[in-house]
């Protein structure tokens, strides 16, 4: 929060973004209660592309109070953080944030040291009791706050980018209606998925409705070791050059399409419930 905080608020017309002024004395704001020096408000029409500025006053509300007034416009805000670049208290965020939706956390860093492993599991543990969809990318994790620990929360949508400690058979454990995994190429990730679409067939994952790995890949996969032992029916009448589509079938007569490619650099499979 070196920069002055922005808040933008987007119409099907139009764009409000609201650029509060901090009075920092060169030093970081690491907490929500300060008072704004301005309030400069520029508002850009999509159509004509004219844009508006002028500087309002900053109503005598801190930082806290103007970004819970515009929450309060939202049924369910959606929140970015980045665990490596924050110095403010997260309860406090939590706080003015009552009713977030959706948390979306990222680790820029090569190397997290302990305040980003700390700063993930503050905020995972502030907001995640109460979300509904959630986002990972390279987030450095703990044993006391797991990706079995996120994964077993009821959630509609967990997305996870390259995050380590995945493992693709434990997906069945976890409790989600979509997931959707970006990941490295690794030599049992056929096998592991194999596993995973065994236990599906068998039982698990009752909410599912869709499951998407993608992963680099220079060459096409042996697609035979993902379907052994799955009794998968091919749709050659839908194949195309770089897509192959296959129907299985759990014992609770729930069938799922799944979907292979292998397209440049990447593959990917797509299981969706039908």
């Amino acid at each position: 929060m070196e920069e002055p905080a922005v808040i933008r608020l987007r119409f099907e017309d139009r764009a409000i973004e609201f650029k509060l002024e901090m009075h920092r004395n060169n030093k970081k704001i690491t907490n929500l209660n300060e008072l704004p020096v301005s309030v400069n408000m520029k508002e850009e029409e999509f159509e004509s592309r004219r844009e508006f500025e002028s500087t309002i006053s900053n109503q005598k509300m801190v930082l806290r109070e103007w970004i819970k007034h515009f929450v309060s416009f939202s049924e369910g805000p959606a929140i970015d953080f980045d665990v490596g670049s924050t110095e403010f208290d997260i309860q406090t965020l939590r706080n003015t944030l009552p009713k977030v939706h959706c948390i979306s956390l990222t680790c820029s860093k090569d190397e997290p040291d302990e305040d980003d492993h700390f700063n993930a599991q503050n905020f995972l543990r502030a907001f995640l009791p109460d979300v509904r969809k959630v986002g990972l990318d390279r987030v450095p994790l703990q044993a006391n706050l797991s990706l079995q620990h996120i994964g077993a929360v009821n959630l509609q949508f967990l997305g996870l980018e390259y995050q380590s400690g995945l493992n693709l058979v434990d997906i069945s454990t976890w409790n989600f209606e979509k997931c959707m995994i970006w990941t490295m190429s690794y030599q049992k990730l056929l096998f592991e998925l194999n596993r995973f679409f065994k236990l599906w067939i068998k039982g698990s994952n009752p909410r599912l409705n869709e499951l998407g790995i993608e992963w680099d890949a220079e060459i096409t996969p042996d697609w035979n070791v993902l379907l052994k032992g799955l009794k998968a029916e091919t749709d050659k009448d839908e194949e195309e050059e770089d897509k192959k589509y296959f129907t299985i079938q759990n014992n609770r007569d729930i069938c799922a399409i799944v979907t292979v490619r292998h397209s440049g650099d990447t593959a990917s499979v797509y299981l969706e419930i039908i």
